[in-house]
């Protein structure tokens, strides 16, 4: 649970300016961050410990990418979580990504990815201990998943309509 010091929203426009002074160095590494923002296109978290902005989660629905013919799986990447040094080790990275996979798994979203450097060796352990396992290695990059689907014990998504099969005739 929470700590009660801990309050997760999620962002509006009016916290833009907020998300820039709180990691700045990072939102600056998420291609076109400012245009995507104010086009609603990101899936904002923010975390305030004792009202002050501590933490952030940024991700970006990837759409319905086609798995197979059979099936249509929308998917979540997850492109920055940070948390202010000044507030690590209160468990606002970890309340930050529950909330996350909370409503992610609300909205039927089937999996999480997130791609870090090889090199981060706290981050990807901080993401495996929350049950995201490794599924590519390349150049520097570690991308680790986390299946919502098979977590809640569903294995493939039901074809939708009685007449999908009429529709490839």
């Amino acid at each position: 649970m929470s700590s009660p010091k801990i309050e997760i929203k999620l962002a509006g426009k009016e916290d833009f300016i907020e998300l820039k002074l709180c990691a700045m160095e990072f939102l600056d590494f998420i291609k076109d961050f400012k245009k995507k923002f104010f086009n609603k296109k990101f899936f904002i978290l923010t975390a305030y410990y004792d009202s002050i902005l501590a933490g952030i989660l940024v991700g970006e629905d990837e759409g319905k990418k086609i798995d197979s013919i059979e099936k249509i799986v929308p998917i979540m990447y997850l492109h920055l979580l940070f948390v202010n040094p000044k507030f690590r080790h209160k468990n606002i990275g970890k309340a930050l990504l529950d909330n996350f996979k909370s409503i992610l798994k609300k909205k039927g979203i089937a999996s999480i990815y997130v791609k870090l450097p090889q090199k981060y060796k706290k981050g990807v352990e901080f993401f495996q201990k929350n049950n995201f396992h490794q599924v590519d290695k390349n150049q520097n990059r570690i991308i680790l998943e986390l299946n919502l689907w098979n977590d809640l014990g569903i294995r493939d998504c039901q074809i939708i309509g009685d007449n999908f099969d009429n529709m490839l005739s």
